[in-house]
């Protein structure tokens, strides 16, 4: 893993963010906040942070994806590693032998050179499956929790069909499908593409989107003490203590932290600005000299410079350390003046 990375996206927006479009005619993709998704029975909280992308399955079969074009671009006989995180819902319904995209890799406009899917057979039961077009390798997968899932793409060179397509689920099961005949990739897509009409119902969630020429590997802990941010996003909601927080020159000698009591990603309001941290020369840190400080509505990082990073020890906090924990209060949160 390396940073910085081709791609990261968490949605901490609530938007699209850093993807360049997105389909979705029936209207059945959305980038909920963690107090929206506490009102969806039995689905969780979003993997990291206030926001997450959500597709829903039944109200239509029409494709739901956003799109990034350039971050992706592997040529031949490239590698590409992706990873994201993935929550399908306990209540998924699909008929046997059906099966949806959930990533692709593209080449021109749309022709798929790889991709990950969700698979249901009677006999097999729910599976994570990698494949060209289609899936033909599967991994079991367990509903109603969320999983890391990576994805290592070699580019076929251009003569011998050596393309090749490695899944890893959480870090450890894997499987592999070679002898890919492969064009160039020029995109990428996330969400749900050829979904079988009538039948499917559920939803599926993403967040943690990344790409790197390097793998990235399985996160191992969902909720740390200490906090590493490679891009602005919200750490925890709620009350809390924040111990500690740094910044981490990118090699420039001009990154900047600043962070923001807000579950929103407000910040237009400076009177939400609880500490800040810059520095003036290359690859040093500046720890915040006010520590520790106090948030009640959360707390949200904004990174600025050429590839800053930031370290947030947290002490206490009200929305963190549990997925119950979070629901529990989107289920109580009360919105702020101004929060938008």
């Amino acid at each position: 893993m390396a940073f910085p990375f081709l791609v990261e996206e968490g949605f901490e927006a609530g938007t699209l963010g850093a993807f360049d479009a997105e389909s979705d005619s029936a209207n059945r993709l959305s980038f909920p906040h963690y107090s929206t998704l506490a009102r969806f029975p039995g689905l969780s909280a979003p993997y990291r942070g206030a926001f997450c992308m959500m597709v829903e399955l039944a109200p239509s079969a029409t494709d739901a994806y956003v799109q990034e074009t350039g971050g992706y671009d592997t040529s031949a006989a490239g590698t590409i590693w992706v990873r994201f995180q993935l929550y399908v819902s306990a209540n998924l319904t699909m008929a046997t032998t059906d099966e949806l995209a959930i990533f692709q890799l593209w080449s021109g406009t749309n022709t798929v050179e790889g991709g990950v899917y969700i698979n249901f057979t009677t006999a097999s039961g729910v599976r994570l499956g990698v494949g060209e077009s289609t899936a033909s390798q599967f991994l079991s997968l367990s509903l109603g929790q969320w999983h890391t899932v990576e994805l290592q793409a070699v580019i076929d060179s251009g003569g011998p069909n050596d393309g090749t397509l490695t899944l890893y689920l959480d870090g450890a099961a894997a499987t592999q499908v070679t002898g890919l005949d492969q064009a160039a990739i020029t995109s990428a897509v996330y969400g749900v593409i050829g979904q079988d009409a009538g039948t499917t119902a559920g939803y599926v969630l993403f967040d943690d989107c990344m790409a790197d020429d390097l793998q990235l590997y399985n996160r191992t802990i969902r909720f740390p003490q200490v906090v590493l941010l490679t891009a602005s996003g919200h750490v925890f909601m709620g009350q809390g203590v924040i111990e500690d927080f740094t910044v981490i020159d990118g090699g420039s000698g001009n990154s900047t932290a600043d962070l923001y009591d807000t579950d929103m990603g407000n910040t237009t309001d400076l009177q939400r600005l609880v500490a800040s941290a810059a520095t003036t020369s290359n690859s040093a840190r500046d720890n915040a000299a006010n520590m520790p400080v106090q948030v009640r509505r959360g707390c949200y990082v904004l990174l600025g410079g050429t590839n800053p990073r930031a370290l947030v020890k947290i002490g206490q906090s009200q929305a963190y350390w549990s997925d119950a924990a979070i629901r529990n209060h989107g289920l109580k949160r009360i919105a702020a003046p101004g929060d938008v």
